[in-house]
């Protein structure tokens, strides 16, 4: 072998390592994890055109789904499909107007069978859920912004869990786990992460169960526990908790 091909095949072993090297750091577990968990700090994944679209990651069949729904909703009386200016000179919106705006949001998707279950106020957002009347199951999460009035689906297991009301299917709806055996692995994670901190039932949604968390008996924050694998994904877009709509 040439002088030359040796070069060119030494820059590829190298190129080739630090591949490994950065995909390796990617996808390991964080030293001292409990075993079998692999946590996911809630990034924006992106959103089907159009809303979330039906049946749900890790879903049976193709559900109803949101497929003409998930617009975005101002504060005002115009339904909207894209963002607008931030304006930091702008008020807040208040409780009541958030109240106003998610029970506009819902009238608009005719879905006659879904209704307001939870209204919180965080720092950095509205925090919205909506259950199944005949069901009593939580359908999917929305978040307004606090600026704009703007409604938008909440990102994490809301789009990439959600088995009915979700992007895309892919597993049978039936979950295989426990809501006990959820909350075992929702209070190992935060005695891992937020030491001192306790998990409480906020919930069943289609994949996954949702979670509150608490500290010195407050509101802390929150998590979803996916309904098939265990696997934890804590909310870190709300901020502060302010407080619950009565």
């Amino acid at each position: 072998m040439d002088k030359k091909s040796l070069v060119i095949l030494a820059v590829v072993l190298v190129v080739v390592g630090i591949a490994g090297l950065v995909f390796g750091s990617m996808y390991s577990t964080p030293g001292g994890y409990p075993a079998g968990y692999s946590p996911q700090w809630g990034g924006y994944r992106g959103i089907c055109p159009g809303g979330m679209m039906g049946g749900g990651m890790m879903g049976g069949s193709v559900g109803p789904g949101m497929t003409g729904g998930m617009m975005q909703i101002m504060g005002g009386n115009m339904l909207i499909s894209g963002g607008i200016p931030f304006n930091p000179n702008g008020s807040l919106v208040s409780m009541e107007q958030s109240k106003d705006i998610a029970k506009r949001y819902l009238a608009a998707q005719n879905y006659p069978d879904l209704e307001l279950a939870d209204l919180e106020e965080w720092e950095f957002n509205f925090y919205v859920e909506y259950k199944e009347k005949s069901t009593g199951i939580k359908a999917f999460q929305m978040l307004i912004d606090k600026y704009s009035g703007i409604v938008s689906p909440e990102m994490g297991p809301n789009m990439m869990w959600n088995t009915k009301y979700g992007m895309m299917s892919l597993q049978s709806s039936t979950m295989t786990l426990t809501k006990e055996q959820a909350m075992v692995s929702a209070q190992q994670f935060l005695d891992f992460r937020l030491p001192d901190t306790k998990a409480e039932d906020g919930g069943v949604f289609y994949g996954y169960y949702h979670f509150d968390v608490k500290k010195n008996n407050q509101m802390y924050g929150m998590l979803d526990v996916n309904g098939y694998s265990g696997q934890v994904w804590y909310h870190t877009w709300h901020g502060d908790f302010i407080r619950e709509e009565d």
